[in-house]
């Protein structure tokens, strides 16, 4: 008769991944209804700008709250630390991405507008290197095909007015 010792289950997080993912989309679509809420709901011609991002919102605090139950009712596994050193750079290129695209001034400190040009690489090479497996002359290619096409769809072919390279060809 052989007496095999088993191990206790790991105790389960009180705020783990997925009950901190539901309160962040809580949190964000509250945000979203709160920056919203100046923007015209119904115009005299119908629709207006604002119900679009307020039904997002709702969508999103939906989906936070239905994320919390499932994750208060039937408790997940300990899905371990968050790998903070692999989320950095993408914030980084999040950042670059808003300070660099129409520019910035924050009193004596002024980004110029640099367009399309330069925000959107910048952001895909940064947001590339969190890659375990990242090589730099594939990322370096890949970060170019795709700023042409992220210039290509949201400037020429959906034509939005996001500067190109107003530094260098005046748009």
């Amino acid at each position: 008769m052989s007496h095999e010792v088993t191990n206790p289950p790991p105790p389960r997080p009180l705020i783990g991944r997925e009950r901190l993912a539901g309160l962040c989309l809580v949190a964000f679509g509250l945000f979203a209804l709160y920056a919203s809420a100046d923007l015209p709901f119904f115009t005299e011609g119908g629709v207006g700008s604002g119900l679009l991002p307020r039904a997002l919102s709702v969508l999103i605090i939906l989906l936070g709250i239905v994320q919390l139950a499932i994750c208060w009712r039937e408790p997940p596994e300990s899905t371990g630390s968050w790998p903070i050193r692999d989320m950095v750079p993408v914030l980084v290129g999040i950042f670059l991405f808003a300070l660099t695209i129409r520019g910035f001034d924050f009193g004596s400190f002024k980004i110029p507008v640099l367009g399309m040009a330069v925000a959107t690489p910048l952001a895909i090479f940064c947001s590339g290197m969190a890659a375990k497996d990242a090589r730099l002359v594939e990322l370096l290619i890949f970060t170019v095909v795709l700023s042409a096409l992220c210039i290509a769809l949201f400037r020429f072919a959906l034509g939005l007015s996001l500067p190109v390279a107003p530094w260098l060809i005046g748009y």
